[in-house]
C-alpha cells in the first residue's frame, strides 16, 4: 500500500498514542473510530445471545423490582 507522508505521520501518531505495533494496527483503529460514520458495524450474534440470557436470569432474578436511593447509596458505598 503506497501512502503520501500526512498518512504515515497520521498513523505513526496513533500507533504511538495507543501502543500499537505497526501502521496496519493504527489504521484499523482508525478505521474503527472513524468508520462508524460510514458503516455501522454489525453486532456479534453470540454477544447479543449472552446479553439475552444474562438480561432474562436478571429479570428471573429481581423481576420488576426498583432500588430505593437509599439501597443504591448503601450498593454504591455512598
Amino acid at each position: 500500500m503506497e501512502m503520501d507522508d500526512y498518512t504515515a505521520r497520521v498513523l505513526d501518531v496513533i500507533k504511538g498514542k495507543f501502543g500499537l505495533k505497526n501502521r496496519s494496527e493504527a489504521l484499523k483503529k482508525l478505521a474503527l473510530e472513524a468508520g462508524n460514520d460510514y458503516i455501522e458495524l454489525a453486532p456479534n450474534e453470540m454477544v447479543l445471545k449472552e446479553l439475552d440470557a444474562i438480561y432474562e436470569s436478571h429479570k428471573k432474578k429481581h423481576g420488576n423490582r426498583k432500588m430505593n436511593d437509599t439501597e443504591l447509596r448503601k450498593l454504591l458505598g455512598l
